[in-house]
Parts: C-alpha cells; structure tokens; sequence
C-alpha cells in the first residue's frame, strides 16, 4: 500500500459553499525489496481549477494561496476536467502499487473537497472515503496531545516552520509526504 499526501487549497472552509483552488499530490511508496524504507514517489500532480458557479470566496482564504479570481477563470480547469486528471494521475500511480490511502493535515479539510469534486462530477469517488490525518499518526508514535506535538517533532528534527503565504497545494503536499515518509522510517526502526 501507498499512501498519497494530499493538499487542497480553497476559497473557504467547506466544500459546495466554496471552490477547490488547487490540489497538489506527492506519493509516499512502501519499503522493497529494492528499497527497505519508505521513499518519495517521483510523479507528483498539480492542477489549478475554476471557481464553482455561485461559490462562495472569503478574502482570508484567498490570502493563504494567493491565487486570484481573474487567474483561475483564465487559467484552471473545469472541475471536470481537473478532478479527472487527478483520477487518470490516481489510476496511473495504481499500476505498480494498487492499494493505496490519502493522506493530509488536517485530513478534515482536504480529504472532503476531493470526495466532494469527485462525488458530484465524476458520479463515484474513486479516491476513497478514508485519509489519515498525518498529525494524529505523529501524536500516536510519540505519545503525546496535539499542543506537544510540534515540540516532539522538533526534538527529532522533523519539524519544519510553516511557511509564510501565499501556500502553494505541490509545495505543502511535499512537505507532508516529507514529514510521512520520516514517521513511517521513524516506526519501522522504533518498533514496540
């Protein structure tokens, strides 16, 4: 199984009231016999998309990722057109891997657009219903609550500061697959 990290960026916080902006997708493969940790896949995805029709866009969400109105009517796609090609990019990853899970921080806000989009222009979702949430995983393997969470991952040299705006959905996606890959290695050598 591989895990697929995630990021969405929005014109607000759910989905149908606001647009999908962007998605950025980064693979996290599973150790082989090649390769006895997990590693980074190379085939990443990023597709900007055209605001719904009547959708809502709060100026805060905007300020996170910095992409206009006037650039995403000239420049991204229908939502058809988007959502497929991240479905074509799915399928393509699935040839040599078949199993897969998304994966985002927080998954309660990514995971919902792509179900969303998926859902309504596609008419099945073939991205699935589940996405581990990548800070509850951290808080399992280090035992701790959510407000010790970026200390632990300091210690260990996994925390990286949030980057200032304007967020961009391929960058964030392979900081989280960065941080995914180094807590999977992390468990593989620090097994119970």
């Amino acid at each position: 199984m591989f895990y697929l990290s995630l990021d969405v960026e929005a014109s607000g916080p759910f989905p149908g009231l606001y647009s999908l902006v962007s998605v950025g997708c980064v693979p996290v493969l599973p150790p082989d016999v090649a390769n006895p940790a997990w590693r980074l896949g190379e085939k990443t995805f990023y597709c900007e998309f055209r605001p719904l029709e009547g959708a809502g866009e709060l100026a805060a969400a905007n300020e996170v990722h910095g992409l206009t109105s006037e650039h995403l009517l000239e420049n991204g796609l229908e939502p058809l057109e988007g959502i497929q090609k991240l479905a074509d990019y799915l399928a393509d990853l699935r040839l040599s891997v078949p199993k897969f899970m998304m994966a985002a921080w927080p998954a309660s806000f990514d995971q919902p657009f792509i179900g969303y989009y998926a859902q309504r222009f596609l008419g099945s979702n073939p991205f699935g219903y589940a996405c581990l949430d990548i800070a509850s995983l951290a808080q399992g393997i280090f035992r701790c609550e959510r407000r010790q969470l970026r200390s632990r991952l300091a210690r260990r040299g996994l925390f990286r500061p949030p980057k200032p705006y304007p967020h961009n959905a391929l960058d964030d996606a392979m900081d989280q697959a960065t941080l995914l890959r180094e807590l999977l290695n992390y468990s593989l050598k620090n097994a119970p």
